[in-house]
Formats: structure tokens, sequence, C-alpha cells
């Protein structure tokens, strides 16, 4: 991901969590398309759903869903949504689903909301950046102050320093929001990123 790229919606992978849907709406077919059946969810976001299941669905159609996440309790999400795209997934023997929230309750909104945000700041990241330190870092132990100030692990990948000039290419891991505040940091004290790629 370039520098300053922003994702906009950030997928939020769930363990433990499960779906039910059925026809939005009811209808003569309802029954054929969702049951009391109750399928791993794989990630979600603010936009949408990512899950499994064995049932023929189609794209575009119109579901409505219960969700259970465990760290949301026993009162489990509601939603209505589209399915966008449906794949083959060998690995599971199912199918991959995405759906788009169409409409959701004010309450599941913002229990969503703060779950997003929380688990969204979990989620471990990996970025190799090339990095030109100013001329005070070059007389610091940046990474050093990074190592023993922040929880992330920092791996030199290339690099080059003389009296006039540093740059290096650094792996660095941990959590997204841990991540973040070792970028503000190199920024703060006059570093320039030249690139950022995620993996």
């Amino acid at each position: 991901m370039a520098q300053g790229e922003k994702r906009r919606d950030n997928r939020i992978p769930i363990k433990g969590g499960v779906v039910q849907y059925k026809e939005a709406g009811g209808g003569l077919f309802a029954i054929f398309k969702g049951s009391s059946e109750q399928y791993p969810i794989l990630n979600i976001s603010m936009k949408g759903i990512r899950f499994l299941t064995a049932d023929i669905l189609s794209k575009n159609d119109k579901l409505s869903f219960t969700v259970g996440i465990p760290m949301l309790g026993g009162e489990p999400l509601r939603a209505d949504g589209r399915v966008a795209w449906i794949q083959p997934s060998e690995r599971y023997n199912a199918n991959i689903v995405g759906v788009q929230f169409t409409a959701m309750t004010r309450e599941s909104i913002q229990r969503l909301k703060n779950l997003v945000a929380f688990l969204g700041s979990k989620v471990r990241v990996k970025h190799v950046i090339k990095v030109l330190f100013s001329e005070h870092q070059r007389q610091q132990p940046t990474l050093w102050q990074i190592a023993r100030d922040y929880n992330v692990t920092v791996n030199i990948k290339q690099g080059s320093m003389s009296d006039v000039a540093a740059w290096l290419v650094i792996e660095i891991e941990g959590e997204r929001e841990e991540v973040k505040k070792v970028l503000e940091y190199l920024k703060d004290g006059g570093a320039k990123i030249v690139t950022v790629t995620s993996r």
C-alpha cells in the first residue's frame, strides 16, 4: 500500500463468529435461501461481511442477517444486505460469500463501530519502508529507541550510512496502531518515508 493511501473498508478477521440468514422480506422461496444453520464468519467491516456457506446463493440476492460475535455478548447484530460476490473455496470446501450491508439497526451500527474500532487496532500488520533519516536522527540510536519504546519487531533489510546521508529499508511488524505510532515517531523526528508496502 502506497504512503498516504487509506483502505476505505477496514476488514476485521473474526474468530468464532457465525451468521444466519434468510431471504429479505420473506416470500415464497425464502425457505430455500437461508435456514436455521449457522455459518462461520471470515471477516466483517462497517460495509459488509464475508462468510462461508454450502448454500447456493446468487449475486444481488437480498438477505436478512443475524450475526453472532462472541465479543459482543449474547445479543446478535441484525442487518439486511445484498450478495456482492460469490467465490468457491477448495480450502474450505464451501463458497465464500461477500455481502454488502444495505440496512442495520442504529444499535447494531454503534456496536459494530465499537467492535471494528477495537479489533482494528489489534490487527497485526507488517510494513516494509524505506526511510531517509534526518541529520539529527543519524546521530541518535533511533532504531534502538523504537525497539525500546514500541511493541514492534524491527528488521533491517538493507541500507547505507555516511556522514552526509543515511537510509534504511526496514521491516516493522506489530499491531496496526503501534506500527502507526512508529511511522509518526519517525516523521516527527524529521525522517522522510519514501515507500510503504504492507504484507
